[in-house]
């Protein structure tokens, strides 16, 4: 049975090095060489259990039982928040949004990830069938980066013919939660801007009909904002909460695929970030 532990290390060191090859260093791969290493640690304390006991001799089981315990506590917990995102990771059909948020990510050499780009090649699609949207292209500069990722992306809708006059750029957050926060932030502004450019027609307009009052005139729409985000399948569930936390309940999630290769790897790092967000009342 311990030998499941060794495979499994093995396992995670094959796959961290098969990403490096791939993709060179990316964030979060110190996981599989740490997970590695407590799967190896499981095996040494099985073994050494297993071998006490074949000889009737008297071990401390309380560190064995507590390191037990933990692994197998974490890696249910892991699993369970895994099948939850993956549970939600599908797309709603719904057209002619009001605003549709685009999660940027990481871009590669300053030029757009394959990620990023499944991302922006679907809300140009909706975009197509949709002339009406607008986008909110969500991403600021990283750690070592020349441009924003919001730039980036706009350039690349623009060049694909998505109109300037449908894109709004938030290029200041980092993390999914400032992409979420920010991008709300500046849907509402754009709304209220549009909402007081409205009243201001009206009031210029030189005629009204008889007997009716200008307090009777309705301006704007009377109804909440329909808003849609796009994201990554892994994404797209903390992508909801968060929005939800903003009060934003129903927004339209709209997945995209992810890399093979990457997908494990994105999911554990993704359902961490879950994790980590929960506890910190971020969601």
């Amino acid at each position: 049975m311990e030998l499941i532990f060794v495979a499994i290390g093995i396992a995670s060191l094959a796959y961290v090095f098969l990403i490096f090859v791939e993709y060179g260093l990316t964030s979060f791969m110190w996981f599989w060489p740490l997970f590695a290493l407590l799967n190896f640690i499981m095996f040494f304390m099985v073994r050494y259990v297993r071998k006490k006991f074949k000889e009737k001799k008297e071990i401390p089981l309380r560190p064995f039982v507590f390191y037990f315990a933990t692994y197998g506590l974490s890696v249910v917990t892991l699993l369970t928040i895994l099948a939850v995102i993956f549970s939600n990771a599908y797309t709603r059909v719904q057209n002619n949004l009001d605003y549709v948020i685009v999660v940027g990510t990481n871009l590669v050499d300053n030029k757009i990830s394959k990620s990023l780009e499944r991302r922006l090649d679907r809300a140009i699609e909706y975009a197509r069938e949709n002339p009406n949207t607008v986008f909110v292209l969500s991403g600021g500069r990283s750690e070592y980066g020349r441009n924003t990722e919001a730039t980036v992306m706009y350039h690349y809708m623009i060049n694909a013919g998505v109109p300037d006059k449908n894109l709004l750029l938030e290029f200041y957050s980092d993390s999914t939660q400032e992409k979420i926060g920010f991008s709300l932030m500046t849907i509402h502004q754009d709304h209220e801007q549009k909402l007081l450019a409205e009243k201001v027609r009206h009031h210029n307009e030189p005629f009204v009909r008889q007997n009716q009052k200008r307090d009777d005139i309705i301006v704007g729409v009377d109804r909440p904002l329909s808003i849609g985000i796009i994201t990554s399948d892994f994404n797209l569930f903390r992508a909801k909460e968060i929005a939800k936390k903003y009060g934003v309940t129903d927004a339209c999630p709209m997945a995209t695929k992810t890399d093979e290769l990457m997908l494990v790897h994105l999911a554990v790092r993704e359902a961490v970030a879950l994790f980590k967000d929960r506890l910190v009342g971020n969601i």
